[in-house]
């Protein structure tokens, strides 16, 4: 992910991404005039999104290719009550 001087935040090649209403995951093979194009693990289709990394956008970072970190981003609302049925189900 790449932030400017002003402050906003670009997703860019090669970032890992999670679509957050669906939970699929990918990741970013080419980015041109503020649109990503991402790669689905699963269907191996290409999807395109804004390169706009904000809280109304339709993506979120998973891990970036440059810092190789894990996003601090909060989790989205589907994920996370997914999440917590899993956890219950399991306990």
């Amino acid at each position: 992910m790449e932030t400017t001087a002003d402050g906003t935040s670009y997703f860019q090649e090669g970032d890992h991404i999670r679509i957050k209403r669906t939970g699929e995951t990918g990741r970013i093979n080419a980015a041109d005039g503020g649109v990503v194009y991402v790669l689905m693990e699963e269907t191996k289709e290409t999807k395109l999104f804004s390169a706009r990394a904000d809280e109304d956008a339709y993506i979120e970072l998973v891990t970036s290719e440059v810092a190789g970190t894990i996003s601090r981003e909060p989790e989205s609302e589907d994920n996370s009550a997914a999440r917590s049925r899993a956890i219950r189900r399991s306990g």
